[in-house]
């Protein structure tokens, strides 16, 4: 019985190695040239090259939100995020705390700027069909 559980011991000891090495591998870099929209395709007002306005990405917003929210609950009152800096939000933050209650959360973040990508795009698809 020992024999056979040491020699499925080894057995599984080269698999293990290769999965190990495999997952330590880097992922392929993203393959180089411009996929970003076209001059006719421009995204929505206030995002330029996936950053929004003011010139802050959806990372760097991620990295502030953290910053910002001195609590450490996940919510961010408009004071904080006023001292933070992160204007999008101060600009925006009666449309993005949807439910009043006071302070945001990143996810309400990102759905209120997903909602607004989104109604642009709407304009936009509807200033193209009037030129149909």
């Amino acid at each position: 019985m020992r024999r056979l559980l040491l020699a499925s011991c080894i057995a599984l000891l080269p698999g293990l190695a290769l999965a190990q090495s495999a997952a330590s591998t880097q992922p392929p870099s993203p393959p180089s040239g411009d996929f970003g929209p076209g001059p006719d395709m421009m995204g929505p007002p206030g995002m330029m090259d996936g950053k929004w306005h003011h010139g802050f990405g959806p990372e760097d917003v991620l990295v502030k939100f953290y910053a910002a929210n001195t609590t450490h609950d996940g919510h961010l009152t408009l004071a904080q995020a006023k001292a933070a800096g992160l204007m999008p939000v101060v600009d925006h933050f009666s449309d993005i705390d949807v439910k009043k209650r006071g302070y945001v959360t990143f996810y309400d973040i990102e759905a209120w700027h997903l909602d607004d990508i989104a109604k642009h795009l709407e304009q936009r698809a509807d200033e193209l069909r009037a030129q149909d």
